[in-house]
């Protein structure tokens, strides 16, 4: 038996027609094909009461006034060739049907050339036409929706949700057509305002304001293939949730899982987990590419080249903020992108003859010389080759930085054995100006990578609660976590330990894991290679243990077995994760416990030396965990803070 129409239709408008956000989507998006210049959308009582869309487009003549009311009646595509080259919003021919089948609907539209047409539509009822005035464009009144479905408007959500969802809507299509004037009015009372002039960051400006319009790095690449443009956020704007990362694909909103995780990935060095940024990105490609017609509200879609628009996204915007280098500001002010312009080099000279001056004239000046019980100098990783050295002594701590100082000498430790690195960190050591046979160079790993060294100009004067240095700037100051800091400083040079250095050595004193019934499950020859791709070799030693056999050389000494445990767990306990993610987490790991922590003292020279390998780091402003490791305090701030004049 088949359905009544009438019975279809209700069953048609529940797929299409969810809330009333729904009906101004899919009026919007006809106004939109028709070539409107100028959109107004008015609702009361949420949407439940009326819906009003108004524009300025071609309009329609009587008969397809009339024909528009008839499922899958459609003037935008005709035949299978064009369901495969879909240039506009609309092409099902389902919406206003749906619509008409579950409210009263109101048509007015005219070419601007005869006479308009009125169109009333009931639900079960013969269309009434009539004449109307040929303003050109159209106009759709959509009154008492869902008056006839009872239980889908008993479970619509409260008035402020679905008036919130009618704005995200009209929203993103403000900023997928910033070329179109949007006027938003929520019972009478203007909400949303475009100026239709094509310019996004207006666009973003007048719908988020202007302090996310000021934050906003642009981001544009042209291919064969496709193109995009828009915007990224300063790692300082980011939110909970994953909704303000918007993408637009041929203007069209869209969700799209690779595109989202490849933006998720690039930000990965700058937030914290479960923390995801603000973006709009407009992609531009081939519609034949495209295949829009997967979800009843085209939200996703499926593109062709998906993995190769999401690897240059994700490339794009490493790059645009490897070269912006951001650090967090506690407040914007207009002087804050000059301020953060790190033209200048940071210049240690200078430095140490500006804190010889200040000792001078405060005449023993505000600090004490507190010998710590451990020091940074030897709580790191080497960056470069290998000196003898001679053990610490208390005067080493001198807090006044002389002239014959030599804070350019780098730090490292004594020369390994011929296939190892040394980094065994228990005797404070400091370098000599006697060096030894070159080992491995880690300042050209960092020339290669065309490493800036360079910082905000800052000096460091004093250390609070044991944890953070303050620093001197240009019209500000900064504060640095230490332990965030140091975890930055070891993450880079683990890194490039992992990439250059390939030995393995035997561990001196075995390594053995007892194994629970999932990791034996997991210790197969896939897991076994994910190891091996770490320089960890391992091999069965009884039912339900494994024994470490060899490990990488720079993980040599007592205190790294807790690090080679903890990385052969996690890849036996984690069979989803790839090889990649799962070297960077346990390079992370390493770097946060050979790092300094916080409640721990650090002299002048510790502070400096500090900044002067944090300004080698290719992202100094975070730590491996996305937390940053210094925030700047403008004046404005401060003086905002005191109520000084004119705040």
């Amino acid at each position: 038996m088949l359905m009544k129409p009438e019975l279809a239709n209700l069953i048609a408008a529940g797929e299409v027609i969810e809330r009333p956000a729904s009906v101004i989507k899919e009026l919007v998006e006809n106004s939109i094909d028709a070539g409107a210049k100028n959109i107004y959308i008015g609702i009361t009582d949420a949407g439940k009461g009326k819906i009003l869309v108004k524009d300025d487009g071609s309009g329609m003549d009587r008969e397809d006034a009339k024909m528009c009311f008839l499922r899958h009646a459609s003037s935008k595509i005709k035949t299978e060739f064009d369901l495969n080259r879909i240039h506009t919003l609309g092409f099902r021919g389902e919406a206003i049907p749906s619509i008409a089948a579950v409210s009263k609907v109101t048509l007015i539209t005219s070419t601007g050339e005869n006479s308009g047409t009125r169109v009333t539509s009931y639900p079960d009822k013969d269309l009434l036409v009539e004449n109307a005035p040929s303003r050109k464009g159209t106009i759709f009144e959509v009154e008492n929706l869902f008056f006839n479905t009872p239980a889908r408007l008993k479970y619509l959500k409260s008035n402020q949700t679905e008036v919130s969802a009618i704005i995200e809507m009209v929203e993103h299509l403000s900023l997928g057509f910033p070329n179109i004037c949007f006027s938003f009015a929520v019972d009478g009372k203007e909400v949303l305002s475009t100026s239709g002039r094509g310019d996004l960051l207006e666009t973003i400006q007048k719908i988020y304001g202007n302090d996310r319009a000021k934050s906003l790095y642009p981001i544009k690449k042209d291919d064969i293939a496709f193109s995009y443009s828009g915007f990224i956020s300063k790692p300082e704007v980011n939110f909970s949730r994953r909704f303000n990362m918007m993408f637009f694909l041929n203007h069209r909103y869209i969700y799209d899982y690779k595109l989202n995780k490849a933006l998720e990935d690039a930000y990965r060095d700058y937030l914290p987990p479960l923390k995801y940024p603000f973006s709009v990105i407009c992609l531009d490609i081939d519609p034949s590419l495209v295949d829009v017609n997967v979800h009843p509200t085209k939200k996703e879609v499926r593109i062709s080249m998906e993995d190769e628009m999401a690897r240059s996204i994700r490339d794009m915007v490493i790059e645009t903020l490897k070269q912006k280098r951001p650090i967090y500001a506690a407040g914007e002010d207009e002087k804050t992108q000059k301020d953060l312009k790190i033209d200048e080099l940071f210049d240690v000279e200078d430095i140490k003859e500006d804190e010889k001056k200040k000792i001078e004239e405060t005449n023993k000046g505000y600090f004490s010389p507190i010998p710590p019980k451990e020091n940074y100098l030897q709580d790191t990783i080497p960056f470069e080759p290998s000196y003898s050295s001679r053990p610490i002594k208390n005067e080493d701590y001198s807090p006044i930085i002389t002239p014959t100082t030599r804070l350019e000498d780098k730090v490292v430790l004594s020369k390994p054995k011929e296939g190892t690195i040394d980094t065994n960190l228990n005797t404070p050591m400091i370098p000599t100006e006697e060096k030894t046979e070159k080992s491995f160079d880690y300042s050209t790993i960092f020339q290669n990578e065309s490493y800036s060294n360079k910082l905000p100009e800052m000096h460091p004067i004093g250390q609070v609660l044991d944890t953070y240095i303050i620093c001197d700037g240009i019209d500000c100051f900064y504060l640095i976590d230490q332990h965030a800091a140091a975890e930055r400083i070891n993450f880079e040079k683990t890194e490039a330990l992992f990439a250059n250095v390939r030995s393995r050595i035997v561990p001196l004193l075995p390594i053995t894991l007892d194994l629970s019934f999932k990791e034996k499950e997991n210790y197969d020859e896939v897991h076994k290679a994910r190891l091996l791709s770490l320089n960890i070799l391992t091999e069965p030693f009884g039912d339900r243990t494994i024994k470490v056999t060899e490990i990488p050389s720079f993980l040599s000494t007592m205190d790294d077995e807790e690090i080679i445990r903890d990385m052969v767990t996690s890849i036996l306990n984690d069979a989803k994760i790839n090889t990649v993610d799962l070297l960077r987490l346990n390079i992370a790991n390493i770097a946060c416990k050979k790092s300094i922590k916080a409640n721990h003292r650090l002299t002048l020279l510790e502070m400096e030396k500090l900044l002067e390998d944090l300004a080698k780091c290719k992202n100094p402003a975070n730590c491996p965990h996305g937390r940053p490791t210094l925030i700047k305090m403008t004046k404005a701030d401060i003086e905002k803070i005191f109520r000084r004049s004119g705040f």
